[in-house]
């Protein structure tokens, strides 16, 4: 198990593992399959081990495709499903283990697993109230400003009095500013507050 600065991780994000996507899979749909003669294929991606790389191709009852990975001396099926409630005709990965459709499946250390299966958690079930907020609020200023805008993500720097982006109409610009400004407001002020607690009356940053 992982260890941070002495504290053991109990719990294990779906960042710090790799994916594979069922639209890559896509064109094996129309693959040619003889349960006879079995061709074997690989996955072109470095990131992987050989065993999660290499697999066969079956065609069964329930299941358009069924790609077979060998891992660790164990048989994985990683079905292809499509879903034909759309226009699109969107391709889905079955879990091995729980049967669900799924648009990626984690990569573990035996097998392909969803989250659920794998137990991971999103990165902001862990988050702190202000760091909720400060992913917020750098989301909404990256919907308004460019990348190449200076100090765009930078927290210090309260975006009420930049410039309105070009093309932008002045009732949308005015309406998202607004809103920043609440919640960069509500951002500072819970550090206010923090440092009040921590240091005794402090002065608020707006």
């Amino acid at each position: 198990m992982a260890c941070y600065y002495n504290i053991h991780q109990k719990r294990f994000y779906t960042g710090q593992y790799y994916r594979i996507y069922a639209k890559y899979f896509k064109e094996l749909l129309s693959a040619t399959v003889d349960n006879n003669n079995v061709q074997t294929y690989r996955i072109n991606a470095d990131w992987l081990g050989d065993e999660h790389r290499q697999f066969k191709l079956y065609q069964a009852d329930e299941w358009p495709r069924v790609m077979l990975f060998k891992i660790n001396e164990q048989k994985i099926p990683v079905p292809l499903q499509t879903d034909n409630r759309s226009i699109s005709n969107k391709l889905y990965l079955i879990c091995p283990y729980c049967g669900k459709q799924r648009q990626h499946l984690f990569v573990t250390k035996y097998s392909f697993k969803c989250r659920d299966c794998a137990n991971l958690h999103y990165l902001s079930q862990s988050e702190s109230k202000p760091d909720r907020l400060a992913r917020r609020i750098r989301k909404i200023r990256a919907q308004v400003w460019p990348n190449s805008f200076p100090d765009r993500d930078n927290l210090f720097d309260q975006s009420y009095f930049w410039p309105k982006p070009k093309g932008w109409h002045y009732s949308r610009f005015e309406k998202i500013r607004a809103q920043l400004l609440k919640l960069e407001t509500e951002y500072w002020q819970l550090h206010t507050d923090k440092l009040n607690r921590m240091f005794g009356e402090y002065t608020t940053f707006y």
